[in-house]
């Protein structure tokens, strides 16, 4: 397990309180009559008459309670999971299962494609570990410095590629240089208080940074999409930006302060000095052509999303998720000095193949939920409390996606909560933009488990006390449920422009 999650284990698996958290496509059979108690309940759902509800919003009840279960049950992979509303539809009728389908084919997927080949790219040419240990060498080796670096990269660079990869690309870089100070196995990182701060840094630095653009991970291109169909026209990414970058600005230095000290309580000197990171960054030597490129065309396609506004008038044929994917597919024509391409097969072995399923399979799930008549069904029972814009309904409904997405997963709670309370504002005939903004805010609140979302994740595979991230990661989220309602209901106020699209 030193090594993380793409070490030789052969099962991939993250062992927690008595638990298997199951990477990317493994199944604890172990535990298969718990796997079993998803499919089950599923039958039995289905099987057993409910008053009000007819066999198909049963169904779609059973596939929320399913992939509920599973989503949270720890032994078995996300991945699997999310193609349950694919296996249902196609033997039982809840759903067009070619509906279902064709979510995969949505011009987002391949918006998440190339930038997560991007990403791929950055991981394999080394980018982000430059920029990394360039900054790092300017802070020396003060734990509560070292902490801040840490969490102010990760967030910097989560607000433009997805968060997993973000986590993905520096938990490596931070675990090398925590070797060099003498924290050189899992046990030893989860038992000092520093190392794991520095891990916490990053992995709630990518959750909390992710929020400024849809890029930042699926969970936000999932609400983008729903925001999209709730308004009924494009959303511009700077639009998206100018209203998500005030709740950045507000959680950067409060969970900064949080981590430096609350949970850093004394700012201990580590081991070593500078000049480790200065050895490491002189080992990459000169800035390679694949750091060049990859750096160049990522730039390039960001750009393009955001100056959308400028150019669709007059090239109106191009989409900014369309550019993502066709500038990442140049990536597998240009060569580097070492006889490889900047994107190639051995790159693309650091790209998320999970997101590009997670993604759509939340979407079918909300089909799912919206064919069956279930979530029309819930929206008639939670329409006590649409009432408008008041404090109470933010609180509410924001309350609900918080204790989800913290007991779940961010794209979970987004793929079951996000339609069925879009829905019920829209039939309630009030303007349903505010509370898909707060929400979005609730969702990326995920902070407590490790499968709450890939960046947890991955810095549990390096040994992150798992005790310390669901104490205080309970804490911070509760605090920015509270703090994050208030501001929001500050904002609809104070800027009617704010939850107006």
């Amino acid at each position: 397990m030193e090594n993380g999650l793409n070490n030789s284990e052969k099962e991939k698996k993250l062992k927690k309180g008595g638990r298997f958290l199951v990477d990317n496509f493994g199944v604890d059979m172990g535990q298969i009559s718990y796997i079993l108690i998803g499919p089950l309940i599923f039958l039995a759902i289905m099987l057993i008459p409910i008053p009000t509800l007819d066999w198909q919003a049963r169904g779609g009840l059973g596939v929320l309670i399913w992939m509920a279960f599973w989503w949270t049950s720890g032994h078995i992979a996300v991945a699997i999971t999310a193609l349950v509303p694919i296996f249902v539809t196609t033997f039982i009728p809840i759903a067009p299962v070619g509906e279902i389908v064709s979510v995969f084919s949505h011009r987002i997927v391949f918006l998440i494609a190339g930038s997560c080949a991007m990403g791929a790219a950055w991981q394999r040419w080394g980018i982000a570990r430059r920029l990394s240990l360039k900054i790092l060498s300017l802070f020396g080796n003060s734990a509560r410095k070292q902490i801040w670096a840490w969490f102010l990269i990760s967030a910097l660079l989560s607000s433009i590629i997805a968060d997993t990869v973000t986590a993905a690309v520096f938990v490596p870089v931070a675990v090398t240089l925590l070797k060099y100070l003498g924290y050189d196995s899992n046990s030893k990182r989860w038992n000092n208080a520093a190392a794991t701060n520095i891990l916490l840094a990053i992995a709630w630095g990518a959750s909390i940074g992710s929020l400024p653009t849809p890029l930042g991970g699926g969970q936000n291109l999932l609400i983008y999409e729903f925001l999209t169909e709730a308004v009924g026209r494009q959303i511009y990414f700077y639009e998206w930006t100018i209203r998500m970058l005030p709740f950045t600005l507000f959680f950067i230095p409060f969970i900064g302060f949080y981590l430096t000290r609350i949970l850093q309580k004394e700012d201990v000197i580590l081991p070593g000095s500078k000049e480790i990171y200065q050895k490491e960054l002189d080992k990459m030597g000169k800035l390679s052509k694949g750091e060049l490129y990859s750096g160049l065309v990522f730039v390039l396609a960001v750009s393009a999303a955001f100056l959308e506004p400028l150019y669709t008038n007059f090239l109106p044929f191009l989409d900014p998720a369309f550019i993502f994917f066709s500038l990442a597919f140049l990536l597998f024509f240009i060569p580097t000095e070492e006889h490889e391409n900047v994107l190639s097969i051995k790159s693309m072995g650091n790209f998320p193949i999970t997101v590009m399923i997670v993604w759509p399979s939340a979407l079918a799930l909300a089909k799912v939920l919206e064919h069956s008549g279930l979530a029309e069904i819930i929206g008639e029972n939670l329409s006590f409390f649409a009432t408008g814009h008041g404090i109470i309904t933010f609180l509410i409904f924001a309350g609900v996606t918080v204790l989800l997405t913290n007991i779940s997963t961010n794209t979970a709670s987004a793929a079951l909560l996000m339609p069925v309370i879009i829905q019920l504002f829209i039939a309630q005939g009030i303007n349903p933009v505010p509370i898909i903004l707060l929400l979005t805010v609730s969702v990326n609140l995920s902070f407590a488990i490790a499968s709450g979302n890939g960046c947890l994740a991955v810095s549990a595979g390096y040994g992150v006390n798992l005790k310390t991230m669901f104490k205080h990661g309970i804490i911070i989220a509760f605090l920015g449920f509270f703090l994050s309602t208030f501001f929001a209901f500050f904002l609809d106020n104070i800027l009617p422009w704010w939850g107006v699209l």
